[in-house]
C-alpha cells in the first residue's frame, strides 16, 4: 500500500502542545517534553526470510500492538493478508502461522456500496482483553466495475491506484485477536465513507482512471486512543472535486480540494456508525453529515507533506504525541503534541534527534525515513490492553521498503528502535 500524494495549499491548524519548542499561553504542567532522541540501534522484529508465512504476509501499514486478557502481547503485521506476532513482551515475539484475516478469502466483494474488498487491520482496541475492535484501512477500486483493473493507463500508475477509494471500516474479534470479521454486514461496518462514489458516475462511464490519478478517501487511520469516555483516531484524507472533470477537453484528473490529517472519535467503540469528525475547535459531528477539517504539521516554518501518523499518550508530560515522517526522500521522524484531543492544539513539529542518520534498511543501504517506512511508536510499559501509553522510553517501529532501491517489494522486514523522551 502506498498513498500517492500531492503537496497542496491547505488550511493550517498548528498550535501549542506540551513540548517541541512551541509557546503556550497557559501555565506549563509540572513536566514538559524537552525532546525525543534515538537511544540505541535498530533491532529486527519481523524477518521476511524466516517469518513470512505467504507471499503477501508483509508489513504494509503502521505497526500496532495489543495485549490479551492473559497478558500475551500481540504485534500486528498489517497487510491485506493479516498476521500477528505473539510473545511475552514487545522484545520477545514470534510469528503466529495462523492468518487472522484474509481479504482474498473473506473480502474481494465488487459492489462499491459494500466497502468490502481489501482490508488492513490498523489498531485493535479492547475493554476486556477478549473482544477487540479495530479500524481498518480498506481499499476498493472503481476499475473493478468494468473489469478494467489490468488495462494499460496513460500515466502508468495502474487503473487500481487511479481509481482507489479508501474507506475505514470496523472489524471485530471475539477471541483475543485470533480471528477477525467485519463488524456488520454490507455497509453497516463502514466508519468513514468520505471517498468519491464512482458507481454510475460520469467519471466511471468515461473510465477516467485509465488516464489520470483520482484516488480519494480516508487512508491508514492510526491506533485508537481513549480520552474521557471518547476513543480517537487520526486518519489521512484526500478529497477531490469531480465536477471539474472534462474528458472532452482532456481534463481527466479531478483537482484535490481537501488534503491532510483528520481527527475522528466515538463514544461507543462497538458501533461503526457512531464515529464523528472533528470540525475545528471543540466541534465534532457525525461523519456522514459533518464538515471535515484537515490539519497539517509545520516543519521548519513550512507546511509539511506529512505521511500518515501514529499516536501515543505520554503519562509524564500528560499529553498526546503524534509522530510522522515526510513523503519521499530521506528524512527524520518528527513529532508534535497536544494536551487534549477534544480541543486539539498541536505544537509545531520537532525532529526526533538521530532518526535522520539511522540506517533503516541495510539492504540498500537506506538512511533516514520516508512514507514507505510506516513509522509507529509503542511502549512495553503501557498498561491495559491497547498500548496507548508511554512513560518516556518508547520504541519506534518501522518497516523496510526494498522497492525504493530496486529490491524485492515483498521482502520487507520490521525493526524497532529504542527512543528516550527527555523532560523539563
Amino acid at each position: 500500500m502506498r498513498i500517492l500524494t500531492l503537496l497542496l495549499p491547505a488550511s493550517l491548524m498548528v498550535f501549542a502542545g506540551c513540548g517541541g519548542g512551541s509557546m503556550s499561553m497557559t501555565p506549563p504542567p509540572a513536566k514538559t517534553i524537552a525532546g525525543i532522541s534515538v537511544n540505541g540501534s535498530p533491532v529486527k522484529v519481523f524477518d521476511h526470510t524466516k517469518d513470512k508465512q505467504q507471499q503477501y504476509n508483509i508489513p504494509d501499514a503502521q505497526i500496532t500492538a495489543w495485549r490479551e486478557s492473559d497478558g500475551t502481547v500481540d504485534l500486528m503485521v498489517p497487510g491485506f493478508e493479516n498476521y500477528r506476532m505473539r510473545g511475552s513482551n514487545l522484545e520477545n515475539l514470534t510469528i503466529d502461522p495462523h492468518e487472522i484475516y484474509s481479504s482474498e478469502t473473506s473480502g474481494y466483494q465488487i459492489p462499491e456500496a459494500d466497502y468490502d474488498y481489501a482490508h488492513w487491520l490498523m489498531g485493535p482496541y479492547s475493554l476486556d482483553g477478549k473482544t477487540f475492535y479495530s479500524l481498518t484501512h480498506s481499499e476498493w477500486y472503481a476499475c473493478l466495475l468494468d473489469n478494467a483493473c489490468n488495462d494499460a493507463t496513460a500515466n502508468g500508475l495502474g487503473a487500481d491506484l487511479n481509481s482507489w477509494v479508501a474507506t475505514p471500516n470496523q472489524m471485530i474479534s471475539t477471541n483475543g485477536g485470533k480471528d477477525w470479521q467485519l463488524n456488520g454486514v454490507h455497509s453497516a461496518h463502514t466508519v468513514a465513507p468520505l471517498g468519491y462514489t464512482w458507481t454510475g458516475s460520469v467519471a466511471e462511464q468515461d473510465q477516467v482512471y485509465l488516464q489520470a490519478l483520482n484516488h480519494t478517501g480516508v487512508f491508514q487511520p492510526s491506533r485508537v486512543i481513549g480520552e474521557n469516555g471518547y476513543y480517537y483516531a487520526v486518519g489521512f484524507y484526500i478529497h477531490r472535486d469531480f465536477s471539474q472533470l472534462n474528458p472532452t477537453a482532456g481534463v481527466y484528473e479531478a483537482p484535490v480540494d481537501g488534503y491532510g490529517y483528520i481527527l475522528m472519535r466515538t463514544n461507543d467503540i462497538t458501533s461503526p456508525g457512531s464515529w464523528q469528525i472533528w470540525e475545528g475547535g471543540t466541534s465534532f459531528a457525525a461523519i456522514r453529515t459533518g464538515t471535515v477539517q484537515t490539519f497539517q504539521p509545520m516543519v521548519n516554518g513550512a507546511v509539511a507533506n506529512a505521511a500518515p501518523p501514529q499516536i501515543i499518550y505520554d503519562k509524564i508530560a500528560e499529553c498526546y504525541i503524534l509522530i510522522f515522517t515526510i513523503y519521499g526522500g530521506s528524512n527524520p521522524v518528527y513529532y508534535m503534541t497536544t494536551k487534549t484531543l477534544a480541543a486539539p492544539n498541536w505544537s509545531a513539529a520537532t525532529e526526533i534527534i538521530g532518526t535522520a542518520s539511522i540506517v533503516t534498511d541495510p539492504g540498500g543501504p537506506v538512511t533516514g525515513f520516508n512514507d514507505s517506512n510506516y513509522v509507529s511508536i509503542l511502549d512495553d510499559i503501557s498498561t491495559g490492553y491497547n498500548f496507548e501509553f508511554t512513560d518516556g522510553l518508547p520504541q519506534l517501529f518501522f518497516s523496510t521498503f526494498p522497492a525504493q532501491y530496486g529490491g524485492d517489494n515483498l521482502g520487507r522486514d520490521v525493526y524497532r528502535l529504542p527512543l528516550t523522551i527527555s523532560y523539563q
